[in-house]
């Protein structure tokens, strides 16, 4: 095994995979995927496909350590045990353009999924969400599955925010570790469900980035 590559990282990658599941954030049981970034050597480990896995599993919650692909950010795999997830392309795209991520969580998670299918951005509303997540969080355009396609236009819609929208498929949050990005993600489902209940209430008021700014600084 290559002498770069850390437990400490597999294990991040193996707990981020099973909380999809665990956290209710992958209703198929085998969609969604995480990555983490070793900031000293650069890998990137990463959900595996589970189809390239060798042994019985059930779902995302049945992954370990050991299963975890591993990859460098120009995709050459250090992982002969597994494959890496579909969606690889679009990690490495986002870690390309984003050298402050070190964590991305791809969910197909309720709230979200109902912008992804409306394909509508997440309007700045809240001074909560301009803190976690940045400005208004943009729909992705859409692209196939695993595609270059999908994966350029997430990273260009992500910007410099913490989220995206990805029209008709799910969402993305990123961090500097796991656990930011898993609280962004609950973040961005919260703020989504709010924003689905006010459209029912009523109108969705938004706010300005300065204002909310000035706000989140006092």
């Amino acid at each position: 095994m290559d002498k770069r590559i850390k437990a400490i990282y597999q294990e991040e990658a193996a707990w981020g995979t099973r909380w999809l599941y665990e956290k209710g954030f992958s209703p198929s049981g085998d969609s969604g995927d995480v990555s983490v970034r070793d900031p000293e050597t650069g890998l990137i480990y990463i959900s595996a496909a589970l189809s390239s896995i060798p042994r019985p599993y059930k779902n995302n919650g049945d992954c370990k350590a050991q299963d975890m692909a591993i990859l460098d950010i120009d995709g050459n795999s250090y992982s002969p045990w597994a494959s890496e997830t579909i969606e690889a392309p679009m990690h490495l795209a986002i870690y390309r353009a984003r050298p402050d991520v070190q964590a991305i969580v791809h969910t197909h998670a309720q709230w979200s999924s109902v912008f992804a299918i409306a394909h509508m951005d997440l309007p700045l509303t809240l001074a909560e969400h301009y803190v976690n997540l940045g400005g208004a969080i943009r729909c992705a355009e859409y692209g196939p599955a695993g595609s270059q396609l999908i994966a350029d236009n997430v990273a260009k819609a992500l910007g410099k925010n913490n989220a995206v929208i990805m029209a008709n498929h799910g969402a993305v949050t990123v961090g500097a570790t796991m656990h930011e990005a898993y609280k962004n993600t609950y973040f961005l489902e919260n703020i989504c469900q709010k924003v689905i209940f006010a459209k029912l209430l009523g109108s969705v008021h938004e706010v300005r980035e300065e204002d909310v700014l000035d706000e989140s600084l006092k």
